[in-house]
């Protein structure tokens, strides 16, 4: 929404530093936002002789805003001042009334400065000083954002209040971010004396040795004297943005307190390991309060390697005090891609050495690219099952895929969702013979959100990496069963690797015992490898058909099963009903049903043919107007299916014509599914919908219309049931559409009885 004032502002200053060679010209639409702020920030430093003009605050600019005098309320007399002029753009542009762009800091301004001060916490003295400045020329908002949270409001204008000298002047807009996240860790150093001066940049605050000296011993109930309420706020802090709410943020360390840390403690699994007292927040408790990662010298039962262990590493690993290990199926590590995945000797000495196995499945996934592939999903739940089978992991063993990389949260519903439903997809069909479970390991939130989904039953965490945006401010998932917190580069073994430390739940108990798997001749290894391409290319055939579609979802809630027809639901009116099914056949089925056919075609461009493309248009041009939602574009549809699939057919045909149902199919085939290959490999996807009209509608269908209509009609006859069954309470005009009074050209294929 534009608004004038913010306009007036970005006008002021286009025409006040335009002339300079380091402005960028502002757009004079109005909106506020990051843009604008930057430029702000940008006339700041031009105008107060900042030798490098970023459109970013940095340690200059901070130490030039602390050089400024304080401005003070000024007569109306006063010459204006452009500083002055520029709060009063900051102001507007931060939805404070300033009164004008005048260079005259009166009443209207000081009320404005006065109302920002008080939002953010800070003393309201209605003066400009550094802290105004930083405030107001920054991206932070300092009234309740959407989505913002009350609670967080609150916490963020005590750590203003408290630590601004130290920590700076941070949002108080109600949501967790990084900022404020990592703020918290920047406050504890404060308080304990190891920071004084102003920290420039809090992505350099780490809670490390000089911090955990610095604790003052054990936070308790009842011990809120002067010394400790600082830092019972930041427990209670830490508590809130972990899910654990105190009830207040006073720094009373009271009864609720004492409840919510023992809470705290024995979800993240620091009971138990001699580590912590329940209850009380020694230091070990408030970095897990405070950074993902927590206390990395604490205990851990579980761990996870890269490397193919030798007898006397499992056994070493077992005497460490360690009970599970979490081992990959598949894959390499580092420049000589040296081999990662367990081995049948491997196996032996686990099972030897006692411990338990999680496996792990990571062939990629340690960039954003690997998941913007959309096959790679169902490529990796099938190498999992297979590369699982193989070694022997039992059934029901829940296997961990990997998000490795530090996502955003804007990425995990694009990208991360989609590849974990193929993973669902595959997991759920007959591939999967041996009933594995998914898991995911990754950050917080993106396992959060994929456990939310309902698209991984564990989660792995990769805790580690505490600077990963979906691990700041956000808690443990609620499935957590393995939390990765420390690497260390040489565990002492013959010889010694590298070996990371997982805090371990009791919500996946892995397994100790491998399946006996026969040994095999290099022929057969080589077939089974054939089956498994064929398996693969199978089920992506169907995810590249049933996806565009819009299918995919109801696949994927019953599996994907072969050679057999799958009821995928019915859709009622009071006319009649469509009942939708599926048969997904590995051979190509011969059918008398078949009334217009496309030969899909690729030209040496990657794109279409031509020819194609007009068979496609031929039987799509006559569905604009016929108001079934989604049926205007299905000729666009079928071309991304055709893209896909590559080779082969897509037939539409219409069986079973009776005066009260007829059975409608669209056909997808081929017999080039793997073109490598010498043998001809085959799949067919059909999706068929039987239309039945209710005995007391009037109505039935024209059995010899239907006989009698070009093929193309019929071809859009089947479009328009295939895209109307997608949509409730589309059945009606579906078949008002087929009847004699609808005076299109699907007309006559229902008449008045």
């Amino acid at each position: 929404m534009s608004d004038q004032n913010v306009k007036a502002a970005q006008k002021y200053l286009n025409a006040m530093f335009g002339g300079h060679k380091d402005w960028v010209k502002l757009d004079e639409d109005g909106k506020t936002g990051t843009a604008v702020m930057q430029g702000i920030i940008r006339a700041f430093q031009i105008q107060n002789g900042i030798s490098t003009i970023t459109g970013t605050v940095g340690p200059l600019t901070i130490n030039t805003m602390k050089k400024l005098a304080i401005i003070t309320k000024m007569d109306p007399n006063d010459t204006p001042q452009v500083n002055v002029c520029l709060i009063q753009c900051a102001l507007f542009c931060k939805g404070y009334a300033a009164g004008g762009i005048t260079g005259i800091y009166y009443t209207s301004g000081v009320n404005a400065v006065k109302k920002m001060q008080e939002n953010a916490g800070l003393e309201v003295t209605g003066k400009i000083d550094w802290k105004v400045w930083s405030g107001l020329l920054s991206l932070n908002w300092f009234t309740k954002v959407s989505g913002g949270d009350s609670n967080i409001v609150l916490i963020q204008q005590q750590l203003n209040s408290d630590w601004s000298d130290v920590i700076g002047v941070g949002p108080c807009d109600g949501i967790a971010s990084r900022q404020t996240i990592l703020s918290l860790v920047g406050a504890l150093q404060a308080a304990e004396g190891v920071t004084t001066e102003l920290i420039t940049d809090l992505n350099s605050v780490n809670f490390g040795d000089a911090t955990t000296n610095a604790f003052p011993g054990t936070l308790q109930n009842g011990q809120n004297s002067t010394k400790y309420v600082p830092f019972n706020k930041i427990a209670q802090y830490g508590l809130y943005f972990n899910g654990y709410n105190p009830g207040r943020f006073d720094g009373v360390f009271d009864s609720t307190t004492e409840s919510k840390v023992s809470e705290f403690q024995e979800f993240y699994g620091l009971t138990g390991i001699g580590l912590v007292t329940k209850g009380k927040v020694n230091v070990s408790t408030m970095k897990s309060l405070l950074t993902s990662k927590g206390d990395t010298n604490r205990a851990a039962k579980a761990c996870d390697c890269a490397t193919v262990l030798n007898k006397q590493q499992a056994l070493d690993i077992k005497n460490a005090g360690y009970t599970h290990v979490g081992r990959y199926l598949t894959g390499s590590v580092g420049k000589e891609h040296t081999p990662k995945y367990l081995t049948s000797t491997e196996v032996k000495n686990i099972e030897n050495a006692g411990l338990s196995v999680f496996p792990i499945y990571q062939d990629g996934g340690y960039e954003l690219n690997y998941f913007k592939d959309p096959s790679q999903g169902s490529v990796d739940a099938q190498t999992a099952i297979l590369a699982a089978e193989r070694i022997g992991i039992p059934s029901g063993t829940t296997i961990y895929f990997a998000v490795d990389f530090d996502c955003y949260s804007y990425q995990i519903d694009t990208f991360i969702i989609p590849y974990f439903e193929q993973i669902h997809m595959i997991f759920f069909s007959s591939t999967n013979d041996k009933n594995y479970k998914v898991g995911i390991y990754a950050p917080r939130y993106v396992c959060t959100k994929v456990y939310e989904a309902g698209l991984a039953s564990k989660s792995f965490v990769a805790d580690m990496s505490t600077g990963f945006s979906c691990n700041l401010g956000y808690s443990m998932p609620k499935n957590w069963a393995f939390d990765q917190f420390c690497e260390l580069n040489s565990f002492s073994s013959s010889p010694s690797f590298p070996l990371d430390k997982d805090a371990y739940s009791g919500r996946d108990t892995g397994f100790k015992k491998f399946d006996a798997v026969s040994t095999k001749t290099d022929e057969e290894i080589a077939q089974e490898n054939l089956r498994a391409k064929v398996k693969i290319a199978r089920n992506q055939y169907v995810y590249n058909v049933m996806e565009p579609l819009g299918y995919l979802n109801k696949i994927m809630d019953v599996g994907v099963e072969y050679d057999k027809e799958i009821s995928l639901g019915t859709m009622m009116s009071p006319q009649g009903a469509i009942d939708i099914s599926t048969k997904i056949s590995t051979s190509l089925e011969s059918s008398t049903g078949k009334i217009y056919n496309i030969k899909v075609d690729i030209g040496n461009d990657g794109e279409l043919t031509q020819t194609c493309k007009n068979q496609i248009m031929e039987i799509s041009s006559n569905l604009s107007d016929t108001g079934i939602e989604g049926a205007d574009n299905f000729g666009n549809t079928i071309e991304k299916i055709a893209l896909s699939v590559k080779s082969g057919n897509i037939a539409f045909e219409i069986n079973n014509v009776f005066a009260n149902s007829v059975e409608f199919s669209i056909v997808f085939s081929t017999s080039d599914l793997l073109p490598e290959e010498e043998k001809e490999w085959t799949i067919s996807v059909a999706l068929i919908f039987t239309m039945t009209l209710n005995s007391n509608s009037g109505l039935e269908f024209n059995v010899v219309e239907f006989t009698k209509e070009h093929s193309n009609i019929l071809a859009g006859a089947v479009i328009l049931v295939l895209a109307g069954a997608l949509v409730v309470n589309a059945i009606p005009s579906i078949i008002a559409l087929f009847s004699a009074g609808a005076g299109t050209v699907f007309g006559l294929l229902i008449q008045a009885l």
